[in-house]
């Protein structure tokens, strides 16, 4: 069978590297996984989420240039805690950076971390986490990242999952000719693509191609520059 977005036959994801699985059933989790493509490897992956929040931070990390590669649920860890017990934990992600450093990310609803007092067990837990592991270990909670984050990264997963070569050269040659700030909605209407040039567009400024404010929505009336040559 042939799929006509993607131009050749159908080629399952790979499936998740994680090495703990949740339960089927949960009332008090929302899980599920999306597919990737990571700068990594050539093929697509499933990577699993255990809750919205944990969605929302995968999300937004595939939407960051420097990230090359994600490992959910990674093998876990053991710390002692404050009792002094040796204690497992597992991260929810473990992200490589395209200069190689990693980072472990425990993500936490901010009403978790406050109730439970999860954030002084997770200094114990960065602080023991040995470098073989990761470089670095950060606690991701509903603060970390703003809902125009989170929304520019959920339209720009759904924009990756189907390449249009002929929009992306499109709005690249535009590019290539600005010599002043433009908006997306320009771009697009230059191209005549409509709404191929505003996907091929969005793309390109989270492709460093060209910026725009990205604390707020990226919408046709966002202004684009080029990057600076240095």
């Amino acid at each position: 069978m042939y799929d006509d977005d993607f131009g050749g036959p159908y080629v399952s994801p790979e499936r998740t590297r994680a090495t703990r699985m949740f339960p089927a059933r949960s009332r008090a989790s929302g899980r599920g996984f999306v597919i990737a493509k990571l700068r990594a490897g050539a093929a697509w992956r499933q990577l699993i989420f255990e809750s919205d929040l944990e969605r929302k931070c995968l999300l937004v990390l595939l939407s960051q240039k420097a990230v090359v590669n994600i490992w959910d649920q990674p093998p876990q860890i053991t710390y002692r805690n404050k009792a002094g017990k040796p204690t497992f934990h597992t991260f929810d992600f473990l992200v490589t950076l395209e200069d190689g450093k990693r980072i472990a990310i425990a993500v936490k609803p901010d009403g978790l971390v406050e109730r439970n007092g999860f954030n002084q067990e997770f200094a114990l837990i960065k602080a023991q986490t040995t470098k073989q592991f990761a470089d670095d270990a950060l606690l991701v909670t509903n603060s970390s990242f703003s809902a125009a984050e989170v929304r520019n990264a959920e339209l720009l997963h759904m924009f990756r999952q189907a390449e249009d070569v002929e929009a992306d050269a499109a709005v690249h040659q535009i590019f290539r000719g600005m010599n002043c700030e433009r908006s997306l909605g320009h771009v697009v209407a230059a191209t005549g693509l409509n709404g191929r040039a505003f996907r091929a567009g969005f793309k390109a400024i989270f492709d460093g191609i060209v910026l725009t404010d990205m604390s707020v929505p990226v919408t046709e009336a966002s202004m684009l520059s080029i990057p600076e040559v240095r």
